[in-house]
């Protein structure tokens, strides 16, 4: 029986190329735009949320008094880590990150700048990224410790296994030893880095990260197997009163209250207002979600009514098929085939498109987005996505085309209700409305765009140069200055 649905499905989308391409090209388009951006969508999604100690692994987010206003931060004070697995039982490992920035590297006559921060001894031990070279116990925990990428080790070295134990020199001002090399940082991180060093080569040279009273580094926990973080929340809140001598939260000019972020929901959950975690990222992704679903919902509405719009050339055999017997039911199910096999072909046409404009939407995008054509989900996603869409544009065209009175159908007396009539144009409606808000919307930002990029900030952009003070640049400012000067006139 579905042999012979498709069959005469086949024949029937050959018979007509001209309605069967126009059908087939809208519905391609509107497919691959929406696939485009559920990549996007799932990217997002996926940022950060592929580390072994997830359910435990949180991010301690920061809430200041002062003002009379709240204000929420993920910049915690640089003794926070240590104390937190000194005081509270529930916390296994606790590490700083941050700070260090883009640094410059000489080993033998290559020098190189590379971009990379400052972390806790328990960095690795809480994240997992996978290490090429030394162990996660080992990997942070001297004050010489340096722990550098596969890209960084090669660049250097050669391999990762002969930069194992090298001496390396950082800012033509301090001697660190590799002590272990991780993989190249996946695309799906939200904190990308090409080496860590230990904390201590960042606090030994900058004393006020020590003081409870500053904010800097951001603090991230992994708690015991089995502990509440509500509990633990609880007894981190006031941590900070001790260690700043506040007696009496009612009088204090300034106070901070500390509070827990589960680490996978921080990329898209990075919003403060009033001190409270409200939004971020998440708002985009719901958006190109709906935007998504709106784009799809389009191409199956101008498919319904192309598809409907033929009724009349299909009234003759629908007449003639239920003359010799045809049930309704097998009607449908033929018109159903029909348009399953037009949306099979769409989507593959979709999949073809893809390849083609996937590289210009990462360079819009930023983003290193890969079909993922070696994963099992993909596929069944793609096939839950071919049936809704072909169930969805056909079922109303399969209804409406079973329906037809084969006796007023074979006289010619055959005229469409008031009520379907009425249906069609206001899905032509709905059509337009959803097109016409996609369209405007498009338009506002890319308009914002265009002002934020020309707008007039009082200065020439074209002639201005930004050299960052660091290493033996910062003492030697001065002479620096002279030479450029000299060379400039």
């Amino acid at each position: 029986m579905i042999k012979n649905y498709l069959k005469v499905a086949w024949r029937n989308l050959v018979r007509s190329k001209a309605h069967t391409s126009i059908n087939i090209a809208g519905l391609s388009v509107g497919v691959a735009c929406s696939l485009l951006i559920l990549l996007w969508v799932q990217n997002e999604l996926s940022i950060d949320a592929f580390h072994k100690n997830s359910s435990r692994l949180f991010a301690v987010y920061e809430r200041q008094y002062y003002d009379h206003k709240v204000h929420g931060t993920y910049n915690t004070p640089g003794p926070a880590a240590d104390e937190f697995k000194k005081v509270i039982p529930e916390v296994q490992y606790a590490a700083n990150y941050g700070f260090n920035g883009l640094n410059t590297f000489q080993a033998g006559n290559k020098i190189l700048k590379l971009e990379g921060n400052a972390a806790g001894a328990d960095y690795f031990k809480m994240f997992s990224y996978p290490l090429l070279q030394g162990n996660a116990q080992n990997a942070l925990n001297t004050p010489v410790s340096i722990a550098i990428s596969r890209k960084m080790a090669e660049e250097f070295y050669g391999s990762p296994q002969v930069a194992m134990g090298k001496t390396i020199r950082m800012d033509n001002s301090k001697n660190l030893t590799i002590t272990a090399v991780f993989e190249n940082i996946p695309a799906n991180v939200s904190e990308r880095f090409e080496f860590l060093t230990n904390w201590k080569v960042f606090s030994d040279n900058n004393t006020w990260v020590l003081d409870w009273g500053n904010q800097g580094p951001s603090t991230f926990i992994v708690l015991k197997p089995g502990a509440d973080p509500a509990l633990v929340e609880k007894k981190i809140v006031h941590f900070a009163d001790s260690y700043q001598h506040i007696t009496n939260r009612k009088t204090a000019t300034f106070i901070v209250d500390f509070g827990l972020q589960r680490f996978s929901d921080k990329y898209l959950h990075d919003n403060f207002e009033e001190g409270k975690l409200s939004g971020g990222r998440i708002e985009y992704v719901r958006l190109f979600s709906i935007v998504a679903i709106f784009i799809l919902l389009i191409a199956c509405i101008n498919f319904m009514n192309l598809t409907t719009a033929r009724s009349v050339k299909r009234a003759r055999e629908i007449g003639v098929r239920k003359v010799v017997g045809a049930l309704r039911s097998s009607l449908i199910w033929q018109f159903i085939s029909e348009l399953l096999l037009i949306t099979a072909i769409s989507v593959i046409i979709s999949l073809a498109l893809l390849v083609i404009l996937l590289p210009l939407f990462n360079q819009v995008t930023q983003k290193q987005i890969a079909l993922p054509f070696d994963q099992p989900a993909f596929w069944l996603k793609l096939a839950a996505i071919t049936l809704i869409t072909g169930f969805i544009s056909g079922s109303y065209p399969a209804l409406f085309l079973s329906s037809f009175n084969p006796v007023k159908v074979l006289k010619g007396t055959l005229k469409l209700e008031s009520g379907t009539t009425i249906f069609r144009k206001g899905l032509v409606v709905f059509q337009f409305v959803l097109s016409v808000i996609l369209i405007t919307g498009t338009i506002i930002i890319s308009k914002q765009m265009n002002y934020i990029q020309s707008k007039n900030l009082g200065y020439d952009r074209e002639n201005l140069v930004y050299i960052p003070l660091e290493g033996d640049l910062i003492p030697k400012y001065g002479v620096f200055k002279q030479e450029a000067l000299r060379i400039l006139h």
